[in-house]
């Protein structure tokens, strides 16, 4: 295995190395997400009148695209 070192502390540095990526890359994947949705969350308690303009401006263009799809969809049976 070349590519880990030499010595057996360069083997053991590396497997801690690929360990860590894999935790890092976990707590990203995991709580990366929950913490966008709490800061929405928080700006949201805040700026009511503009969260809750923006989210309908939102509802109504994501309603505009499933629609299309929808009309699309039924085309093609």
């Amino acid at each position: 295995m070349p590519d880990l070192g030499n010595s057996k502390l360069d083997h053991v540095l590396s497997y801690i190395c690929k360990g860590m990526e894999k935790v890092l890359e976990f707590c990203a994947i995991a709580f990366l997400p929950a913490l966008i949705i709490e800061q929405l969350c928080i700006y949201g308690t805040t700026h009511a009148d503009q969260v809750i303009s923006l989210l309908f401006v939102l509802m109504l263009i994501i309603s505009a695209y499933g629609a299309k799809l929808f009309k699309d969809w039924r085309k093609e049976d």
